[in-house]
């Protein structure tokens, strides 16, 4: 590439001095050749300019003749692939005649650039830096799409184009001498708590920044900020104009409760207008509230007071408890944990086979624990227990309520019942046979229990472990009162919080007709139903689960808070064989089903509360559900022959009720 050394007139003067008839020994010495100019780059056009027909308005500049146009007069320069970064340099002014340019990329090296006009052009994408810096007079960037990410220099009053952005989203700022309007989605870190997390404010510096100017500063300015909506009608959000603030009070707000505010935000300053509609979800977080009314010790005997009715009871039949037994630990269980559900071994080694058939839950291991607890077993507990928190321990006091032995993930996030149950199996064989490394077990699961299951100071259905969120509600029958007990006294918990949740228990009662119990409790607003409304089952609207009820009867049982007419509602229908899986709420069978887990628990129910009968009746029921010998890996079980199907749970529950 070579520059003309001379002008045009230059040139004609030192032929007329010369004369017509003076020969040139080489033309060449009129111009420089391209391997001679200190501003040779072997870099391709293409890297630092993109777009092909900047690349084409840039080439023509460069070879105009006009010195307005080009300070050295022209180049001779025979393609595109010549031209450096710094030709640009000598550009003054742009005759731009493409309609198709959309990337200003290399721009930024026409330092001298004077005026450039891109009307006509959608620009898409914007050099860092300003074309032309002091000498630029007017750069028209035609239609440009203003956006949070443009250079600040778009904003010079030097620079003009026609915005195509017509709703704006998530900026909470304005631009200088440009109108603009749209959304912004507040992220949760905009709140400010108060020391107790009881109050919080959102600044108005975090709705609103002021107007970006051409240097990239903010020009502040107070906007105008007017609530719209609010999820909570317990949530009554104040604009305070002279704090510069949205002020929340939190008081009547259940922690973990989801809120959404929205409101306006309107801003202008001499040319410049903001206008948007905000919203800001958040979760109501939980206080840190000093205990007053810590709850008082008990011992660990205190929840190992039963007498079971199995000891010595016929009904109990060895060599069934022992096909059960051998069911669980050489068909269901692995290194790892407990199956869901029986597979035959072609369907364990099948690929095809559904992944969910390779789930191990917490609520399995609280189960087999307990019943290793109360048969005294403490050298086979350990053991066990050291296995379970293998696989579902989170390492900070809780589990993982499900593990897949295929696809080796784990759910994360807890379930309350489940590790409530385990520290239930920990409490029952520390109370048999003490050891100090148990001890530590059940202090450490305590703490974990306090920071995963409990929402200010009340148990709830767990933790998602990935984002920390806790649902607002519990599921009645994983009250287990008479642990809770336990585990109140032992962290200290308040008793107040303790006496609320028997509250809540007690009156999810539906009454003596049908002395059944509701499903779920909520402490805030969640899924359509309000803070402090009971429901049945969510999926099933109108129907409550025999199990759920029978687990709450089982639990007021241990504490002796059961109600006469759901003890002798049991057993009338457990004696009857007509104990069914679902009812609606006026005591009406969905269906005339009936699961072996029912009558297990209400064997466990009769012999916390000392009914013979009615335990017999239940362990009956099980004798008769139990596979014969003669099916193989299937014998033993709980299940259906015809089908080859039987839930573990089912199961475990059954084994346990023999030892209650």
């Amino acid at each position: 590439m070579s520059k003309i050394l001379n002008t045009i007139g230059a040139t004609l003067a030192i032929a007329t001095i010369l004369g017509s008839n003076t020969n040139f020994v080489n033309n060449e010495e009129l111009t420089v050749r391209a391997s001679d100019t200190n501003t040779v780059s072997n870099e391709s056009i293409d890297s630092w300019m993109p777009d092909k027909n900047l690349q084409k308005t840039i080439y023509n500049a460069l070879h105009d003749l006009g010195q307005s146009v080009n300070v050295n007069g022209g180049y001779d320069t025979t393609s595109i692939n010549q031209i450096t970064p710094d030709m640009l340099k000598d550009i003054r002014y742009l005759n731009v005649n493409s309609k198709d340019i959309t990337d200003l990329t290399g721009l930024q090296y026409a330092t001298g650039l004077i005026q450039a006009d891109f009307s006509g052009n959608s620009i898409k994408t914007l050099p860092d830096k300003i074309p032309g810096n002091d000498n630029l007079y007017s750069l028209n960037i035609g239609n440009y799409a203003l956006s949070s990410t443009s250079p600040s220099w778009v904003l010079s009053n030097k620079v003009s184009f026609n915005n195509t952005t017509s709703t704006y989203t998530d900026i909470n700022y304005g631009f200088n001498n440009k109108s603009i309007g749209g959304t912004f989605t507040l992220s949760d870190d905009s709140l400010v708590y108060g020391a107790d997390k009881k109050t919080a404010v959102i600044p108005f510096d975090k709705l609103f920044e002021g107007f970006k100017q051409s240097d990239g500063s903010f020009k502040k300015v107070n906007p105008t900020v007017e609530i719209k909506y609010s999820s909570s009608e317990n949530l009554s959000p104040i604009v305070n104009t002279n704090k510069n603030e949205i002020e929340l009070n939190l008081n009547k707000i259940t922690p973990s409760t989801s809120i959404q505010i929205q409101f306006t935000v309107n801003a202008t300053d001499n040319g410049s207008s903001y206008s948007t509609w905000d919203t800001l979800d958040f979760k109501v977080p939980e206080s840190d509230s000093v205990i007053t009314d810590p709850m008082s010790p008990i011992k660990a005997s205190s929840v190992a007071s039963i007498t079971p009715l199995s000891t010595g009871n016929s009904n109990v039949v060895t060599k069934n408890v022992s096909a059960l037994n051998n069911y669980i630990r050489n068909t269901m269980m692995t290194d790892t944990g407990i199956y869901s559900g029986y597979m035959t071994e072609t369907q364990k080694n099948d690929p095809d086979t559904d992944p969910d058939m390779f789930n191990e839950i917490t609520e399995s291991a609280g189960l087999y624990l307990e019943t290793l607890a109360m048969r005294g077993d403490a050298n086979a507990f350990d053991s066990y227990y050291a296995q379970v928190k293998k696989t579902f321990s989170n390492g900070d006091g809780s589990f993982n309520w499900m593990y897949n032995t295929r696809t080796k993930q784990k759910k994360q996030g807890n379930a309350s019942l489940d590790d409530l149950r385990i520290i239930r199996a920990l409490t029952l064989m520390q109370a048999k046979s003490p050891s100090t490394s148990r001890a530590n077990e059940i202090k450490e699961l305590i703490t974990g229990f306090k920071k995963y299951s409990l929402l200010n100071g009340k148990m709830i259905d767990g933790t998602f472990f990935d984002d920390n969120t806790k649902e607002p509600a519990i599921r009645l029958c994983y009250l287990d009162m008479q642990e809770l007990k336990y585990v109140y006294g032992e962290a200290g918990l308040s008793q107040k919080d303790y006496d609320d949740q028997l509250k809540i228990l007690q009156n999810g009662y539906l009454g003596d007709n049908f002395p059944w119990y509701q499903t779920y409790y909520y402490y805030g607003d969640m899924n359509g139903y309000k803070a402090g409304n009971y429901s049945t089952l969510p999926e099933a609207k109108g129907e409550v689960n025999s199990i759920d009820s029978l687990l709450v009867v089982l639990h007021l049982a241990q504490i002796n808070k059961a109600k006469p007419a759901s003890i002798s509602w049991i057993k009338e229908h457990v004696h009857n064989r007509t104990l069914y899986n679902n009812y609606y709420t006026d005591g009406t069978p969905v269906e005339k089903n009936s699961a072996a887990s029912t009558y297990a628990i209400t064997a466990m129910i009769a012999s916390t509360i000392g009914d013979k009968e009615m335990y017999n009746d239940s362990i009956q029921d099980l004798n008769d559900s139990q596979v014969p010998s003669g099916y193989g890996d299937f014998s033993g079980c709980l299940g259906d022959i015809p089908s080859m199907k039987s839930a573990t749970y089912n199961n475990l529950t059954a084994l346990l009720a023999y030892y209650y």
